[in-house]
């Protein structure tokens, strides 16, 4: 079993405290949502949860059937997924989803890269299309499709839900379900109601004092 560890995080941006004494645990088999208004500190809590920033206080740590993982062998078992994950707009659709695959050693060989995209609603007439060319919903499509080709033990989707259509929304939250039930740990930021109660636990960082629901 897989597990992440808050314990009394806290995390300081430029004199303000963005997260406050967090302190929760998310399990593998678990789609958890990470809730609050705006500036409450959901992305900030993925990063951490990512190790692409560290706490300004308080402890963090995975574990693995009850043994910690770090470093390279953390890095390894994550696959994320933000806004801020831009594809290269002047390369193919094809070659940025190779490109974020094999650089983790992925499958990436055209039919796998079709069937990706068919688990996404897309077409496989995308793959030569420029990603540039794509409206968000589309790339949003393209971030998703690259997290279910690596298939890792642990997603971290910030705004998954983001600019997708009603369809969208439903196919990625039966995606997620369907990888919590292969064991995988979910955690993923939201604003969303719907997304929100599909999971099967919450955080809410507008609490005054956030636990795991």
């Amino acid at each position: 079993m897989l597990e992440i560890c808050f314990d009394h995080v806290c995390q300081v941006y430029e004199g303000r405290e963005v997260l406050h004494q967090v302190t929760a645990s998310f399990h593998s088999g678990h789609v958890t949502a990470v809730a609050g208004a705006n500036g409450s500190g959901k992305s900030t809590l993925l990063r951490i949860a990512a190790r692409l920033v560290l706490p300004s206080a308080g402890r963090i740590e995975t574990l693995r059937d009850g043994m910690p993982v770090c470093g390279a062998d953390y890095r390894a078992m994550l696959a994320v997924a933000t806004p801020e994950m831009e594809l290269y707009t002047r390369l193919t659709v094809r070659e940025n989803l190779a490109f974020l695959l094999s650089v983790r050693g992925a499958v990436h060989e055209e039919e796998r890269l079709a069937s990706l995209l068919t688990r996404v609603g897309l077409s496989s007439d995308v793959l030569p299309r420029m990603a540039g060319q794509l409206s968000t919903g589309m790339r949003q499509r393209i971030r998703l499709a690259a997290v279910l080709g690596l298939d890792a033990q642990i997603w971290l989707l910030d705004e998954p839900g983001l600019a997708l259509d009603d369809r969208g929304r439903a196919l990625l939250m039966a995606e997620a379900h369907a990888a919590a039930q292969r064991g995988r740990l979910i955690l993923w930021a939201t604003n969303d109601r719907e997304e929100r109660e599909a999971a099967d636990a919450c955080i809410d960082l507008s609490s005054d004092v956030p636990c795991c629901l």
